[in-house]
């Protein structure tokens, strides 16, 4: 293909444009047309087309006018999906397909219209501050891992921009890390013994169906979603096991729980004689977070969140004595440094430290 040298012209209207022609392999000829602020304009708009014909051809030349939504249509269309299973393993699509949606309609508010390869890191961290600046739809402080995983998809996207060409280099990589995992406050709330005894208690009338999941998730420290999507098939009362199926974890990897002495009583209240294997273990369908928040409020609990759970059971486990490998097993952790953050001493366990090191320092007083 051979680019002409093109040239600048203002039009009756007293716009200025910047034009060249090209003819393609098979002998057809081609316009490249820009709108242009001036004649000086006009020229150096010129010298960059051809520029950018010279090394990418017309693809290039196409690829400068992407926009951000056409980024997103993309997305949208080959990657943003519910996922798609193979026996019992993800090979399409997204786990929190919906989610994610929100997040690209966030994207398209910020960035919409402007082209791909105008968008700047100067661009990408004025987001990001203006994330962390706005409050949540609950008129809250927005956290800083709700704008890391933000950015964490915003990254993606532009991965698959930098992909197919559509910009030079993916603007993160231009400058400072944008992310920032380790400054995240990570969450301490654990459930005490006479706390948990004050919740439970709570569990009546409209709320009692939250009683079995509430036992469930301190006793298993099964995710909300693994509990939500355990059928009767997964519940062995014979051996005592539930098994959390690789297509409902987050790792992907299939695992087994015992269930407790109380956990057993709560499942066999709930299965009646018509419940068919294929049924939901707790029939929940939506989200408990109201119902829960409203719980807790009424038994005089704050700051907990049912992920605190899970935190709980993790965290009896290792004053019970159990290893970080083992107790990452029964999370369904693939690594330990996650299992680290799950693991949080209360007030108590603080003072047994100082209780534990004042016995060692009085044994070897003693022995002077």
């Amino acid at each position: 293909m051979k680019a002409r040298k093109g040239y600048v012209y203002e039009e009756k209207s007293g716009c200025w444009y910047a034009r060249f022609t090209y003819t393609d392999n098979g002998g057809k000829r081609h316009n490249v047309k820009r709108r242009v602020q001036s004649k000086s304009h006009g020229n150096e708009v010129l010298k960059q087309l051809i520029r950018e014909f010279d090394i990418g051809g017309v693809e290039q030349i196409e690829a400068s006018r992407i926009d951000f939504n056409h980024l997103c249509d993309f997305y949208e269309k080959h990657y943003l999906m519910d996922a798609k299973y193979v026996n019992n393993r993800k090979v399409a699509g997204l786990r929190s397909a919906s989610g994610v949606r929100g997040y690209v309609k966030v994207f398209r508010e910020h960035f919409g219209r402007q082209r791909l390869k105008d968008i700047t890191y100067e661009h990408l961290r004025t987001f990001r501050n203006e994330r962390l600046c706005s409050s949540t739809h609950q008129s809250k402080q927005r956290s800083l891992a709700t704008v890391n995983r933000e950015l964490a998809y915003l990254r993606r996207l532009f991965n698959i921009a930098e992909r197919n060409g559509w910009v030079g280099k993916n603007p993160f990589k231009k400058g400072d890390a944008l992310i920032h995992s380790s400054d995240e406050i990570k969450r301490e709330r654990i459930l005490t013994p006479v706390e948990e005894q004050a919740l439970l208690s709570h569990c009546i009338g409209r709320r009692r169906h939250l009683r079995p999941l509430i036992v469930a998730a301190i006793d298993t420290g099964c995710r909300q979603g693994e509990l939500f999507k355990l059928r009767w098939s997964d519940i062995d009362f014979a051996t005592g096991v539930i098994t959390i199926r690789a297509f409902n974890t987050k790792t992907m990897r299939e695992r087994s729980v015992s269930m407790t002495n109380r956990l057993r009583t709560e499942l066999e209240r709930i299965v009646r004689r018509e419940t068919l294997r294929k049924d939901l273990v707790f029939g929940i369908k939506a989200d408990v977070r109201g119902a829960f928040r409203r719980t807790c409020k009424e038994a005089g609990l704050v700051g907990l969140r049912f992920h605190d759970l899970r935190h709980t059971h993790a965290t009896r486990l290792d004053e019970l004595g159990f290893s970080l490998a083992k107790i990452g097993g029964q999370l369904g952790h693939t690594v330990v440094q996650t299992t680290l953050r799950y693991v949080n001493r209360d007030s108590v366990a603080v003072q047994q430290v100082a209780t534990a090191l004042d016995g060692f320092n009085e044994t070897a007083s003693s022995l002077r």
